[in-house]
């Protein structure tokens, strides 16, 4: 399971590299709600 996170924490990351700017936050923001939504992280 930690796996499965690092590895969307790390795409969040990556996507918001490659987006820039405002894409940053879109970016972390979707990660969040990933790991709030879909695996019941508090």
């Amino acid at each position: 399971m930690f796996v499965v996170e690092l590895l969307i924490v790390l795409m969040a990351i990556w996507l918001g590299a490659r987006l820039g700017g405002i894409g940053i936050g879109f970016a972390g923001g979707m990660g969040v709600l990933i790991l709030t939504l879909g695996f019941g992280m508090a």
